[in-house]
């Protein structure tokens, strides 16, 4: 009986030492599962922009989705968080809007294109300035030519977080139709209450892809346009197109489209 008691003995002390609400030591393999409350959120963050996009554009929706998984897998990156320049560098190559790499800082973007009549791709470049246009300015103009433009690149000199005041930010917009603009961005977004996901079509109206970026600096907007009448005709003599560095935004090559 003496073995037996001992054994009583330690097993009430092991109840005694346990945590609370520890039931058995099977819990140990759950660490990197999420909690319910938080499963079942995210759950419901994905059914509703999911119902967001169902109303929106299949084509442009489909285009977006489709190239940001080139993307990935040109970059060889799994994420473009903080990577802004790159993404919508290799936005612009998959797209065709460029046939050469280019690609820069948030801040240094809009400067790599707005002196340029051309793409190497053979866009047509028009250039709206903060100088002269606001963000809502710019894309209303935009509109007044085009009711339903596509391709449009936005930056900024300075975003909101650490790294943006320091490298600024550029998205691009894949096209505004019907008043609805069809953009993604390479971090998580909450516009109108839905929450995004990196790379995540995004559908809003014009005011709310305004107000969500209302605290930006604008370095100005870029408008790629290959019109009918433009599309047999080759990218602009002695156009520069070059490689920026995406750390400095210093230009690390150079060719002349001829």
């Amino acid at each position: 009986m003496q073995p037996m008691k001992r054994a009583l003995a330690f097993l009430l002390l092991l109840c005694l030492l346990l945590p609370p609400g520890r039931a058995s030591f099977a819990d140990e393999d759950q660490g990197d599962a999420l909690p319910p409350e938080q499963a079942v959120a995210e759950a419901s963050e994905g059914k509703e922009s999911a119902a967001r996009l169902a109303q929106g554009n299949e084509t442009l929706i489909r285009q977006i989705r489709d190239t940001y998984a080139a993307a990935k897998k040109r970059a060889r990156r799994r994420s473009f968080k903080g990577y802004c320049g790159a993404y919508v560098a290799n936005q612009l190559l998959i797209l065709g809007i460029n046939t050469t790499y280019l690609s820069a800082n948030g801040k240094n973007t809009y400067d790599a294109y707005c002196k340029l009549e051309y793409t190497t791709g053979g866009y047509h470049v028009t250039a709206y300035g903060a100088k002269h246009y606001s963000l809502e300015q710019a894309l209303s103009t935009i509109l007044k030519k085009d009711s339903s433009p596509r391709n449009i690149l936005v930056g900024f000199q300075k975003g909101t977080s650490s790294a943006g005041k320091k490298y600024g930010h550029v998205l691009f917009i894949h096209g505004i139709q019907g008043n609805k603009v069809y953009f993604s961005d390479s971090s998580a977004r909450t516009v109108d209450d839905v929450k995004y996901k990196e790379g995540e079509p995004i559908v809003c109206s014009l005011s709310s892809f305004v107000a969500q970026y209302a605290k930006y600096k604008l370095d100005g907007v870029i408008h790629f346009e290959k019109k009918a009448e433009e599309k047999d005709q080759p990218a602009q003599k002695e156009s520069v197109s070059k490689t920026v560095d995406t750390a400095s935004g210093s230009i690390v090559n150079e060719s002349t489209a001829g």
